[in-house]
């Protein structure tokens, strides 16, 4: 018995951080990608990131869905120009990944300016070995006077 607990210690002291670590550096090039995509319009990766039932809710209180998101970068009402993240912490819960960070954009929504910093929360799980965003919370910075 206790060869088997030290057995299973040991195997998670030297495997756990490196698949943490990986996974980590994982979500955080897939949330610079959904940047990259909105800036591109690339809707297949949008797709491919964001679940199905994904849903975001911005500081207005307005809660929106992944087929809504979807058709306003189609359409030109969402309009991404520069999207540069900083300070993102990724912590990981199983098959769970929660990323907290700030991106600085240059934007517009349907015509009018929305540049600034952003604070988000993202919430990755990971579906049958496929990560995929499935909420967001964001919340412009305002500007400290």
């Amino acid at each position: 018995m206790n060869r088997l607990v030290s057995t299973l210690a040991a195997s998670l002291l030297f495997t756990h951080p490196a698949t943490t670590q990986t996974t980590e550096q994982r979500i955080a090039q897939y949330e610079a990608a959904l940047g990259q995509a909105m800036i591109h319009k690339d809707l297949a990766t949008l797709s491919n990131l964001v679940a199905d039932d994904w849903t975001i809710q911005n500081d207005g209180g307005t809660t929106g869905t992944k087929a809504g998101f979807i058709d306003d970068v189609r359409s030109g009402a969402l309009v991404v120009t520069s999207f540069k993240l900083h300070n993102i912490h990724v912590r990981m819960l199983g098959n769970v990944a929660f990323v907290q960070g700030f991106d600085d954009e240059e934007s517009s929504y349907k015509g009018k300016p929305s540049n600034g910093t952003y604070n988000w929360l993202d919430v990755w799980v990971n579906r049958n070995g496929h990560w995929v965003s499935v909420a967001t919370q964001l919340t412009k910075v305002e500007a400290r006077q």
